[in-house]
């Protein structure tokens, strides 16, 4: 009896063993699990060592009022009205030339001189037209008293009438000839062509040698008045509702990466570029002790009216895959990684326009080291 009894004893312990290890085994299991698929991968928590390596900053998002802007990127040009090519007008020989690169012109200035035969001609043929049409005119005037007096037909006065005409055409084509290629109508049959300023400004160019034969249709130089400078910028369809005509804009030149030109939108496109997605802008602007030149690269920034919303530190925002995150404490070396939309950059700042509310706790100072631990740490357990 003592041994069946010991056995019986010895098979139920066993049996409670085997079934407490087995719901010791199940319930860690289980609770592993559920804690396992209870975790947010968005939130990091350090241990406080760690924590105080990092040297973490954080600053508080707030709401308040602020004038956004937006920026647009773009290069300067001249104003067309402000800006003339100055050609040769006539083919010939170069004998004199009077200005250089970067002369401050005043209109009706001799700029240079042509030798040119093919003046010659046409002053000629003017002055052979304009001959023959003063002695076709007293013909017919001659005639007509004739024919008064009865002293000459009528058919007579027909035809001196007629001869009249057709030389009065050739008179006028050959003014034309002359008008059209910008040359004085003179008595003059001189081949000898004075080119002249036709507005004051800066000889931005020079294409012109002395001695060398030129045809009539070269530019010599290009006079420009860069007083006023031109930004033709591009906007995003985005920003579009921001702006309207007559907006005041700031242009910064990379070449000036220190001085602000005040300007103007003066014009908004009426076409979006079916590539870029933009829309053209034209920003007139003073150019400042004339440092602006064509054809340079910038930046400019249009101010538009203020608004209330939140604005934190640039440096706050990390990027992945074109989609902006900032990490939020949310307790002791608690961290949780936000996606958020932002707008338009002030100063280092950037406006938010969802993904924060005015109280949440920012980190600036150690951003981007909490992502590197976030990121390796989801890529660990994965």
């Amino acid at each position: 009896m003592k041994s069946k009894l010991f056995l019986t004893i010895s098979i139920l312990t066993f049996c409670f063993a085997i079934f407490w290890m087995y719901r010791t085994f199940f319930d860690t299991s289980f609770n592993n699990s559920d804690k396992k698929d209870n975790h947010d991968p968005n939130l990091l928590i350090l241990e406080e060592t760690k924590a105080k390596n990092l040297q973490i900053q954080t600053v508080i998002a707030e709401t308040s009022n602020f004038s956004p802007r937006v920026e647009l990127l773009g290069e300067t040009e001249a104003v067309p009205d402000a800006i003339i090519d100055v050609p040769a007008r006539v083919s010939g020989r170069l004998t004199s030339v009077n200005f250089i690169e970067g002369d401050r012109i005043k209109k009706g200035q001799r700029l240079a001189i042509i030798d040119s035969p093919e003046l010659t001609k046409l002053r000629s043929n003017y002055m052979t037209a304009k001959t023959k049409y003063s002695a076709s005119e007293q013909n017919y005037e001659r005639i007509k008293s004739l024919v008064k007096m009865n002293l000459a037909a009528k058919q007579e006065l027909v035809d001196a009438e007629s001869n009249l005409n057709v030389i009065r055409a050739e008179k006028i084509s050959a003014e034309e000839n002359l008008r059209v290629n910008g040359l004085g109508i003179t008595d003059s049959v001189s081949g000898i062509y004075h080119v002249t300023a036709p507005r004051s400004g800066l000889a931005i160019s020079r294409n012109a040698i002395m001695g060398s034969q030129i045809l009539g249709n070269q530019t010599l130089t290009t006079i420009a008045d860069l007083t006023d400078l031109w930004f033709q910028g591009k906007i995003f369809e985005g920003d579009l509702h921001y702006l309207k005509e007559g907006n005041a804009a700031k242009v910064i030149l990379n070449a000036y990466p220190d001085l602000i030109f005040s300007g103007k939108l003066n014009h908004i496109g009426e076409r979006v570029d079916p590539i870029s997605r933009t829309i053209h802008a034209r920003i007139v602007f003073k150019n400042v002790d004339k440092k602006g030149k064509i054809g340079l690269f910038g930046r400019a920034y249009i101010e538009i009216e203020p608004k209330e919303g939140i604005k934190i530190p640039t440096v706050a925002i990390q990027v992945i895959n074109d989609r902006k995150y900032v990490f939020i404490k949310t307790g002791l070396n608690q961290f949780y990684w936000k996606e958020v939309v932002t707008g338009s950059e002030i100063d280092s700042e950037t406006e938010i326009k969802s993904g924060l509310i005015s109280g949440d706790e920012i980190v600036t100072s150690g951003a981007f080291e909490l992502k590197a631990i976030l990121f390796k740490s989801t890529f660990g357990e994965e």
